[in-house]
C-alpha cells in the first residue's frame, strides 16, 4: 500500500479535477428498474392501477439540533428495498424528506412521482371503505407520524440525481414555469400536509441556471410566508437544498439569495470516490486525508465564505458505502468496483461489513471503510463511531443538524447510523409540525386522520374550564 510522494501529489490532482465534475451523488438516483418493478407489483396487488416583504425568521425556533433523512417511495417494492413507512423508526428523526417528486421541464408543473406508492398502498389500519374521499399510501403514514410526534417534520424533495438529468430543472430560467412550480408546491402541500420543500437539482450548469435556482428559492419563500400568513398558522414553511461537496458542482449556485430563503442546506458529505477514479479513495472523509484533495471541511468553508449561514448547514452521512474490487488499499489501483446492492459499485450499510472483512477507522480524517485481504475487496463506508464522530464534528462546527441518504438501507439498534450521530447531537428540534389543512383535497388529510373533532372537544374543554 506504500506509494511515493509523486505518486500522491499526482493523485490529489486528479482527484480534485475529477471527482469536482463527476461526484454528481448518483447514489441519490433512482434505480434503474425501479418503473417496471413498480408497475408489475401495483398491477398485482390493484389490477385497476396504471390503467392509463418582512421575512419569516428562518433560523431554528429550538436550541436542538435537526436530524433529518430522506425516505425514497421506491422502497417498498420488491427488490429495491421492501422497506415500508411502518418500518420507519422516528425517535431520533426531526425531519423525512419524502422522495421524489418530478417535475415537467416544459412548463415546471410540480407533481407526485408514483401514484401508487404515494397515495393507495394500503398499510395494517387502513380502511378503504371508510366514507370521503381518502389520501392512503405512503403519505398517509406519514401524516400519521407527524400527528404521533409533533416534533416531525416531513417535506417533499423535489427532483434527485435521476430528475436532475434531460434538463429536468431547465424551467428555472423561465419566470411563467417558476411561478407554476411555486403554486404547485404550495398546493402540494396543502393537499399532502407537508412542512415544506426541499429541492435536490444536482446541478446548475450556467450562471443563468444558477441565478434562475435562486429566484426560485426567493419565490418559493415569498409563497411560504404568504401561505402561514393566510393560514394563521404559528411555524413557517420550511425550505431545504441538497447541495454537492464538489466544486464544479456547486460553482453556479446563487448562495446570498438561496440563504435568505432557506431553513437548511443539506450538503450532500459523500461520493469524494468511485468508479469515476483511476485509484481508492475514502467517499465521506471530513478532513483531508493526503489520497485525494476533497473533504468535508473544504466545501462547507466554500460555502460558508459564499455567504451560507453556518448554523443553517446540515452535514449528510451516507447510509452506504462504495466499493473498489482488486486493489491493496487506500491510494492504490483497482480492477471494478462490485456489483453493489442495487447498483454498480454502491452497497447498503446494512449489509457492511462483509464476512471476512477487517474494518479500520480514521479519527483524523473522520473516515472509515473495510478491507478484505483474501478478497482484495475495499469498501468505504461510514460506521456507527464515525457517524457518531460526525455528529461531534456537527455540535462543534455550529453546524444544524446531520442528514442520511437514505432510510431504508440503514440498521436498527445501537448499530443504526441515524442513532449513532442523534447520540452525539444533544437535545433535537422539538419545533412542531403542521396539522392544519383545511383546504387539503383529501378529506382524511383535513380532519386529522379523525382525529380533529376530538380536539375541538379538548379546546371546548380547556375554553370552559378558563372561564
Amino acid at each position: 500500500m506504500a506509494f511515493n510522494a509523486a505518486r500522491l501529489s499526482l493523485l490529489a490532482a486528479v482527484a480534485l479535477s475529477v471527482v469536482s465534475s463527476v461526484s454528481a451523488t448518483e447514489s441519490m438516483k433512482i434505480p434503474s428498474n425501479k418503473n417496471e418493478t413498480m408497475r408489475i407489483q401495483a398491477q398485482q396487488e390493484n389490477p385497476k392501477v396504471n390503467q392509463v416583504s418582512k421575512r419569516t425568521m428562518l433560523g431554528r425556533q429550538d436550541a436542538g439540533k435537526v436530524n433529518l433523512a430522506y425516505y425514497v417511495n421506491w422502497a417498498i417494492y420488491d427488490g429495491l428495498g421492501n422497506f415500508m413507512p411502518t418500518d420507519i423508526v422516528t425517535d431520533d428523526l426531526t425531519h423525512i424528506l419524502y422522495s421524489f417528486a418530478d417535475i415537467d421541464p416544459a412548463t415546471g408543473h410540480l407533481f407526485l412521482s408514483d401514484e401508487w406508492a404515494d397515495e393507495q398502498i394500503t398499510f395494517d389500519g387502513d380502511d378503504t371503505s371508510e366514507a370521503g374521499n381518502n389520501l392512503y399510501g405512503c403519505l398517509k403514514q406519514m401524516y400519521k407520524f407527524k400527528l404521533a410526534k409533533r416534533s416531525l417534520k416531513v417535506l417533499l424533495s423535489v427532483g434527485g440525481y435521476t430528475w436532475s438529468q434531460d434538463g429536468h430543472f431547465g424551467f428555472v430560467t423561465n419566470d411563467a414555469a417558476r411561478a407554476q412550480f411555486v403554486k404547485d408546491a404550495v398546493q402540494l402541500i396543502e393537499d399532502y400536509g407537508f412542512d415544506g420543500i426541499d429541492l435536490d437539482f444536482e446541478f446548475p450548469a450556467s450562471a443563468e441556471e444558477g441565478t434562475g435556482y435562486g429566484k426560485l428559492f426567493a419565490e418559493l419563500r415569498t409563497a411560504f410566508d404568504d401561505l402561514q400568513k393566510q393560514k394563521g398558522d404559528a411555524q413557517p414553511y420550511q425550505l431545504s437544498v441538497a447541495v454537492s461537496s464538489g466544486e464544479s458542482n456547486y460553482q453556479f449556485l446563487d448562495v446570498k439569495t438561496m440563504d435568505a430563503a432557506l431553513n437548511y442546506w443539506n450538503l450532500m458529505a459523500y461520493d469524494y470516490s468511485g468508479a469515476w477514479l483511476d485509484f481508492v479513495a475514502n467517499q465521506a472523509n471530513v478532513y483531508p486525508d493526503g489520497i485525494n484533495n476533497v473533504s468535508t471541511q473544504q466545501a462547507l468553508d466554500w460555502y460558508a465564505g459564499a455567504g451560507a449561514t453556518t448554523d443553517k448547514v446540515v452535514l449528510g452521512i451516507p447510509v452506504y458505502g462504495r466499493g473498489f474490487e482488486d486493489t491493496d488499499g487506500l491510494g492504490s489501483t483497482y480492477n471494478g468496483v462490485g456489483t453493489g446492492t442495487t447498483q454498480e459499485g454502491v452497497w447498503s450499510y446494512e449489509n457492511l461489513p462483509f464476512d471476512g472483512a477487517e474494518v479500520f477507522e480514521n479519527t483524523t480524517s473522520i473516515s472509515s471503510y473495510s478491507y478484505d485481504k483474501t478478497k482484495r475487496q475495499f469498501i468505504s463506508y461510514d460506521t456507527p463511531a464515525i457517524a457518531g464522530a460526525k455528529g461531534q464534528y456537527t455540535v462543534d462546527k455550529g453546524l444544524a443538524g446531520t442528514m442520511f441518504w437514505e432510510l431504508s438501507t440503514d440498521k436498527t439498534g445501537q448499530d443504526s447510523l441515524v442513532t449513532a450521530a442523534a447520540a452525539k447531537l444533544g437535545s433535537l428540534d422539538t419545533t412542531e409540525n403542521h396539522i392544519n389543512f383545511p383546504n387539503s383535497k383529501w378529506d382524511n388529510i383535513k380532519n386529522n386522520l379523525g382525529q380533529a373533532t376530538a380536539r375541538r372537544s379538548h379546546m371546548r374543554r380547556t375554553r370552559s374550564n378558563s372561564l
